[in-house]
């Protein structure tokens, strides 16, 4: 246990700890910078393979180095769309999915997605 933080979450892959003010922290996710990362919530399904279904948050982090295979965030217009990053230019898109292959457009990196059900 972190001192400060009580664990929301027993035997979980990534348990969510709370310090009973409003700061959370995800076991695994260390040293993440509060200025660099956000949360966006999905929509649709082009991605229910890597878990991200309507309504998951996504956890995602600016300045974060890119590798082949990753999914990314781009700002397209002040909507952010998630793409799978592929070097391969010539992988288009698979079915639904979008596939980016110039970094230089990547707004994000997806760290990881959370879904919560009631």
């Amino acid at each position: 246990m972190i001192m400060g933080f009580e664990q929301e979450i027993i035997n979980a892959k990534h348990p969510v700890l709370t310090d009973g003010i409003g700061s959370i922290h995800i076991e695994g996710f260390h040293g993440l910078q509060a200025d660099k990362c956000f949360c966006v919530m999905a929509e649709g399904s082009r991605y229910h393979e890597y878990g991200i279904a309507s309504g998951s948050i996504l956890l995602c982090k600016r300045a974060e180095p890119i590798n082949n295979g990753d999914l990314v965030v781009v700002n397209e217009d002040g909507i952010l769309t998630v793409y799978l990053y592929l070097k391969d230019r010539k992988r288009k898109a698979d079915g639904d999915k979008r596939i980016l292959h110039n970094k230089s457009m990547v707004y994000a990196k997806v760290l990881g997605s959370f879904n919560f059900y009631q």
